[in-house]
């Protein structure tokens, strides 16, 4: 758990709130420019989020901080030695004092050890003949010295035979959170909770509608609006595909559960970065959506002007 510990405190990602991380994450893809990677981002966040996590701690533990690593590791088995040596003195002397049993000795070991480590229950049966604690307690010590000899050579390769992953750590602790996307942009709730009832889902920028793939219907034209520019227009949106009413986007909340329980701030707010992602994939997204850039859904030339280096920048805003 330490290396984990040491990680938040160390990695910038890993040491905020949840829009800090999806700040990293965002920035790591636009180093990368992978429009896969993009759409996975956007349309399974969860999965991308924990593949940022899994390589951010690869590169910490094998590249940035290996030495760092390395230590941490050997301190992490010497003080299982310590935790269980302690445990093996601590049961057996109880034990002999009150004339306990096995099953005494079993649950005053695991008692012990439960508060330093995650143990699995421990059955009595392989013991149920044992009178003599004390021997007992000598070829566990002898076991354990020899594991330990075997470890003082432990390399970072064997963590990937851990029970307990440093990655897979940090993902349960990061990532438990809302994931509910906005029903416009697919922009991800940043509520810290899962379930955070009554509160509404909401999201410090939302994106051009155009991230999701977002048309005017019945035709191949991308709409290239922003969430927060719509919902203060006095245009209207038909909510699905298949839907033939119209609801005032000034109203979208009436447009179904899914618009009910979002919070959208009518604003002119439009993060360069992803003015800077339409423009850079343009092509792609044209190709993945089967829809065009043109008419009413053409990219303004401003927006072709922000470099990769200013859509990163701007991030720092949320």
């Amino acid at each position: 758990m330490d290396l984990a510990d040491e990680m938040k405190c160390n990695v910038p990602a890993f040491s905020g709130n949840r829009v800090n991380l999806e700040k990293h994450v965002l920035k790591s893809l636009a180093e990368k420019e992978d429009f896969d990677s993009f759409i996975t981002y956007i349309t399974q966040p969860r999965t991308q989020l924990q593949t940022f996590i899994k390589e951010e701690v690869q590169k910490y533990i094998f590249t940035k901080q290996k030495d760092r690593a390395l230590t941490i590791l050997k301190k992490n088995v010497n003080d299982i030695n310590k935790h269980v040596s302690q445990a093996l003195f601590t049961a057996t002397s109880k034990v002999q004092e009150k004339g306990g049993d096995i099953n005494m000795w079993v649950e005053e070991f695991s008692s012990f050890l439960k508060e330093h480590l995650t143990l699995g229950t421990i059955s009595c049966q392989n013991f149920g003949d044992i009178k003599e604690f004390s021997f007992l307690k000598e070829e566990i010590e002898k076991g354990l010295t020899s594991i330990m000899e075997e470890m003082s050579c432990i390399s970072l390769e064997k963590m990937k035979d851990f029970r307990l992953q440093p990655d897979q750590i940090l993902i349960d602790q990061l990532c438990k959170c809302c994931w509910v996307t906005c029903p416009f942009c697919a922009a991800l709730c940043t509520n810290t909770l899962e379930n955070h009832d009554p509160d509404d889902h909401n999201v410090p920028f939302h994106r051009s509608v155009a991230v999701n793939g977002v048309h005017y219907k019945n035709t191949k034209i991308m709409s290239i609006e922003f969430c927060t520019t719509e919902v203060a227009s006095n245009r209207s949106f038909y909510p699905d595909e298949v839907s033939e009413k119209l609801i005032p986007f000034k109203k979208y909340r009436t447009a179904g559960p899914m618009f009910k329980k979002w919070e959208i701030t009518p604003d002119g707010s439009k993060l360069p970065f992803w003015k800077w992602f339409v423009c850079q994939f343009q092509k792609q997204l044209e190709d993945h959506y089967d829809l065009k850039f043109e008419g009413n859904g053409q990219i303004p030339r401003e927006w072709k002007s922000h470099t990769k280096a200013q859509a990163i920048e701007s991030l720092d805003k949320m």
